[in-house]
């Protein structure tokens, strides 16, 4: 880890500028970077051993945010030192902003299994069930335990807002969007069948999730120093939209259309990350959602390089370093495979440098820090 010229002991973050150069008002030397999700099996060891902080985590049940966070008062001096990790991390490793997403309570039926990643040891990572669904019926959706958006919801936030460094920004989100909180719901394989069986169903359970994170997002943009929403709604997979792209028109993108509305009300950015082969969707993000940025590339899918030439001269494009590429390619090739990323994508501006999708567990730590490295030069 020595030889990477990281962690910036004096960064000199610019949210400002990160903003204006993601709407083109600003043509950059160079990219600035980004990152949607940063697994803690990557960020362990550099807080530990870069940065020399001692690593805290804020549930016991996993190492990740999959647990529920306990703030009762004799948990808060834990949570305080996680958050003040994050923010040290985001902070010298070079980013303009923080961005950390947390979830209302949807308790859903899932699948605890140990993480596959040789790194991650035992740690625990919870997947949902695909075909059992605690929404099957109109009763279910009845006596489902619906959360109200309450202030503690927020600490997390108020407290990264409270103590950011200066010039650096903060980006967040509610943790999952209308569709995968349904797929959760009702299972991926119960909703598809819901959209045929009984389609007023199907708009219930959506509009209902689509309502809360409304009323979250409205939360979210009374924080003074929220610079975006970067909501993640996985629409697709490697060959398609998950369900016919008719349907996710019709019962999804009007949500998201409020949520870029509510945000520009505010002045704020409205950025989608949306996994797997959405082109279908596109001219829809970019022309009735209205949204500014679109997070997710992978290059068996859209590469970054063809969605700057497509879209970049109508929204920023966030990311874009395949993650098959960043876990797998030697240092010498993925330094040339993210060169020519930057080198294609940066003039125009609108674009920012970093994984495609997250950095999960199975991402070499040398392989995350080649890509800030060249990032940076």
């Amino acid at each position: 880890m020595t030889k990477f010229k990281l962690p910036i002991e004096k960064p000199e973050p610019d949210i400002e500028n990160f903003v204006n150069i993601m709407n083109g008002k600003i043509i950059p030397d160079k990219p600035p970077m980004v990152e949607y999700l940063i697994d803690n099996t990557v960020m362990k060891p550099i807080l530990q051993d870069m940065l020399g902080r001692k690593w805290v985590s804020p549930t016991d049940k996993t190492d990740n945010m999959d647990g529920e966070i306990d703030f009762s008062k004799e948990n808060i001096e834990k949570i305080n030192a996680w958050l003040d990790n994050q923010i040290a991390f985001w902070y010298h490793m070079g980013y303009d902003f923080i961005r950390i997403e947390t979830s209302l309570a949807l308790p859903a039926i899932s699948l605890s299994v140990l993480d596959t990643a040789k790194v991650s040891g035992d740690r625990v990572r919870v997947w949902q069930d695909e075909s059992k669904g605690v929404i099957r019926s109109w009763d279910d959706f009845e006596k489902y335990p619906w959360p109200k958006i309450k202030e503690e919801d927020f600490y997390i936030h108020r407290y990264i807002c409270e103590h950011l460094p200066d010039g650096m920004g903060f980006i967040s989100s509610h943790g999952g969007g209308v569709f995968e909180h349904l797929s959760r719901l009702m299972s991926y394989e119960g909703l598809c069948l819901t959209l045929i069986d009984d389609p007023a169903l199907f708009k219930a359970v959506t509009d209902k999730i689509g309502e809360l994170i409304y009323e979250y997002d409205k939360y979210l943009l009374e924080l003074g120093k929220l610079t975006a929403i970067l909501q993640g709604d996985d629409f697709g997979y490697s060959t398609q939209t998950l369900i016919p792209p008719e349907d996710i028109r019709k019962y999804f993108l009007p949500w998201h259309k409020k949520y870029a509305q509510l945000c520009h009300e505010k002045g704020k950015p409205y950025y989608l990350h949306s996994c797997g082969k959405v082109d279908v969707l596109m001219e829809d993000f970019i022309n009735y959602v209205k949204i500014d940025g679109k997070h997710s590339f992978q290059d068996g899918v859209a590469s970054i390089v063809d969605a700057k030439k497509s879209w970049g001269n109508q929204i920023c494009l966030l990311g874009g370093v395949d993650v098959d590429k960043l876990a797998r390619l030697e240092t010498g090739e993925l330094r040339k495979y993210i060169r020519q990323i930057i080198n294609k994508c940066t003039p125009g501006g609108r674009f920012a440098i970093g994984a495609g999708n997250s950095i999960p567990s199975y991402v070499p730590v040398e392989n995350y820090l080649t890509m800030l490295d060249e990032a940076l030069k």
